[in-house]
Protein backbone atom coordinates (compact mmCIF):
# COMPACT_ATOMS: atom_id res chain seq x y z
CA UNK A 1 0.00 0.00 0.00
CA UNK A 2 1.26 3.46 -0.66
CA UNK A 3 1.82 6.50 2.09
CA UNK A 4 -1.10 8.18 1.04
CA UNK A 5 -3.58 5.23 0.94
CA UNK A 6 -2.11 4.12 4.12
CA UNK A 7 -2.68 7.99 5.53
CA UNK A 8 -6.17 8.44 3.96
CA UNK A 9 -6.72 4.95 5.66
CA UNK A 10 -6.05 5.16 9.04
CA UNK A 11 -7.17 8.60 9.56
CA UNK A 12 -10.26 7.48 8.74
CA UNK A 13 -10.15 4.33 11.13
CA UNK A 14 -8.95 6.41 13.72
CA UNK A 15 -11.38 8.99 13.68
CA UNK A 16 -14.33 6.78 13.44
CA UNK A 17 -12.50 4.96 17.01
CA UNK A 18 -12.18 8.87 18.07
CA UNK A 19 -16.32 9.12 17.10
CA UNK A 20 -16.99 5.68 19.12
CA UNK A 21 -15.65 6.73 22.76
CA UNK A 22 -17.08 10.20 22.11
CA UNK A 23 -20.47 8.18 21.98
CA UNK A 24 -19.78 5.90 24.47
CA UNK A 25 -18.84 9.14 26.72
CA UNK A 26 -21.92 10.49 26.29
CA UNK A 27 -23.88 7.20 26.47
CA UNK A 28 -22.27 6.73 29.66
CA UNK A 29 -22.67 10.66 30.95
CA UNK A 30 -25.23 9.69 33.84
CA UNK A 31 -23.72 6.64 34.62
CA UNK A 32 -22.03 6.76 38.85
CA UNK A 33 -18.51 6.64 38.45
CA UNK A 34 -18.05 6.44 34.67
CA UNK A 35 -14.49 8.41 33.55
CA UNK A 36 -14.71 9.72 30.22
CA UNK A 37 -11.96 8.69 28.06
CA UNK A 38 -10.53 10.37 24.57
CA UNK A 39 -8.46 8.73 21.62
CA UNK A 40 -5.66 10.89 20.72
CA UNK A 41 -3.99 9.94 17.54
CA UNK A 42 -3.25 12.92 15.57
CA UNK A 43 0.11 13.90 16.58
CA UNK A 44 1.67 9.75 15.81
CA UNK A 45 -0.09 9.97 12.87
CA UNK A 46 1.46 12.78 11.45
CA UNK A 47 4.84 11.46 12.48
CA UNK A 48 4.49 8.26 11.04
CA UNK A 49 3.75 9.57 7.85
CA UNK A 50 7.77 10.38 7.51
CA UNK A 51 8.55 6.60 8.28
CA UNK A 52 6.50 4.99 5.67
CA UNK A 53 2.86 3.26 4.87
CA UNK A 54 3.77 0.61 7.53
CA UNK A 55 4.24 2.89 10.18
CA UNK A 56 0.67 4.80 9.26
CA UNK A 57 -0.70 1.53 9.21
CA UNK A 58 0.31 0.52 12.42
CA UNK A 59 -0.74 3.75 14.58
CA UNK A 60 -3.37 2.95 16.80
CA UNK A 61 -3.84 6.07 18.82
CA UNK A 62 -3.57 5.88 22.83
CA UNK A 63 -6.75 5.64 24.71
CA UNK A 64 -6.58 7.69 28.12
CA UNK A 65 -8.96 9.18 30.85
CA UNK A 66 -9.81 12.61 30.97
CA UNK A 67 -8.77 14.53 33.77
CA UNK A 68 -12.25 16.72 34.74
CA UNK A 69 -14.46 17.77 37.62
CA UNK A 70 -15.81 14.97 38.99
CA UNK A 71 -19.67 15.27 39.91
CA UNK A 72 -20.92 13.55 42.98
CA UNK A 73 -21.62 10.03 41.74
CA UNK A 74 -17.92 9.97 40.69
CA UNK A 75 -18.67 10.89 36.65
CA UNK A 76 -16.59 13.16 35.10
CA UNK A 77 -18.22 13.90 31.48
CA UNK A 78 -18.88 16.97 30.36
CA UNK A 79 -21.41 16.77 27.31
CA UNK A 80 -20.22 20.64 26.23
CA UNK A 81 -16.66 18.98 26.20
CA UNK A 82 -17.71 16.14 24.10
CA UNK A 83 -19.71 17.63 21.74
CA UNK A 84 -16.48 19.68 21.16
CA UNK A 85 -14.74 16.67 20.58
CA UNK A 86 -17.23 15.29 18.28
CA UNK A 87 -17.64 17.89 16.09
CA UNK A 88 -13.05 18.08 16.17
CA UNK A 89 -13.43 14.69 14.99
CA UNK A 90 -16.42 15.28 12.58
CA UNK A 91 -14.43 18.12 10.97
CA UNK A 92 -11.28 15.37 10.46
CA UNK A 93 -13.31 13.11 8.97
CA UNK A 94 -15.18 15.32 6.55
CA UNK A 95 -11.42 15.95 5.66
CA UNK A 96 -9.75 12.32 5.19
CA UNK A 97 -13.30 11.94 3.71
CA UNK A 98 -12.26 14.67 0.74
CA UNK A 99 -8.67 13.65 0.53
CA UNK A 100 -9.89 10.09 -0.28
CA UNK A 101 -12.08 11.81 -2.98
CA UNK A 102 -9.73 13.62 -4.30
CA UNK A 103 -7.09 10.54 -4.24
CA UNK A 104 -9.82 8.17 -5.80
CA UNK A 105 -10.96 10.54 -8.71
CA UNK A 106 -6.58 10.70 -9.49
CA UNK A 107 -6.40 6.89 -9.81
CA UNK A 108 -9.47 6.55 -11.57
CA UNK A 109 -8.55 9.41 -14.10
CA UNK A 110 -4.79 7.40 -14.65
CA UNK A 111 -6.63 4.05 -14.65
CA UNK A 112 -8.84 5.82 -17.33
CA UNK A 113 -6.01 7.26 -19.59
CA UNK A 114 -7.41 10.95 -18.80
CA UNK A 115 -5.31 14.00 -17.70
CA UNK A 116 -5.33 15.37 -14.32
Amino acid sequence: MELTEATIIQALNLSQRAEWVVANNLANAETPGYQAQVLSFRQALAKAVSQGPDAVSAVQGTLSTLPGRVQANGNNVSVTQQMTFLAQDQLYYNTAVAAFNHWATGIKAVAEGKAL
